[in-house]
């Protein structure tokens, strides 16, 4: 039988967990609110921790640098698109392909508005570019669509001329975000129109 003790130290030991992971939360929370206000190179980890009322000690304890929660920014919409491609999809017929493609775009306009302004950053473009690079999560992406265009389950299989339209469709949902951002340097969020337009883009350059 469970002792007292033991049940008791069970549920500190949770409370303590869900606290840890709130901190860590409002640290990217805060990080990008001043990272959109003041720009990447213009926020310190000291103003971070001044926002939040703790000491550089504190902040470390969860992010070792700052280039750490950048990265961790970067990841959170990857990790909503990784998300949607953990999803079944039927990627052999085109209604599913476009129903997949049009779940990605939604993930990736999933960014709160401080991150989109965090994304605008030009000197940031190439730290973020490096952080997807890295995540493998484009090539994911477009193998996905090209093997379920030539209606295989191995990507060695793929056709070449399917992989290469997987891969335009998918550059070309990543150059209609990042003109987007240009066109609209004021707008925070994507409308429901925006994502519609992105995701016909893919649609037509992958089915083309």
């Amino acid at each position: 039988m469970e002792s007292t003790e033991t049940r008791e130290d069970t549920h500190e030991d949770a409370h303590e967990d869900a606290r840890r992971t709130d901190t860590h939360q409002r640290i990217l929370e805060v990080s990008a609110k001043l990272f959109s206000e003041r720009g990447y190179a213009g926020t310190s980890i000291r103003d971070i921790a001044d926002a939040l009322g703790v000491t550089k000690a504190a902040l470390y304890y969860h992010f070792p640098s700052k280039d750490a929660i950048l990265g961790e920014l970067v990841a959170q919409p990857l990790a909503a698109v990784r998300a949607v491609l953990a999803e079944p999809h039927r990627l052999t017929d085109r209604a599913g392909r476009e129903t997949f493609i049009r779940s990605a775009v939604d993930a990736l306009a999933s960014c709160g508005p401080e991150m989109m302004v965090v994304f605008r950053d030009p000197k940031l473009l190439a730290a973020v570019d490096a952080e997807v690079e890295d995540s493998g999560i484009i090539r994911s992406v477009a193998t996905m669509l090209a093997m379920g265009l030539s209606g295989v389950r191995r990507p060695a299989e793929v056709n070449p001329e399917h992989m290469v339209r997987a891969i335009a469709a998918v550059a070309a949902a990543e150059a209609a975000i990042n003109s987007w951002r240009l066109v609209y340097p004021d707008r925070a969020h994507f409308s429901d129109d925006d994502q519609d337009v992105i995701a016909r883009l893919v649609i037509a350059t992958l089915e083309s």
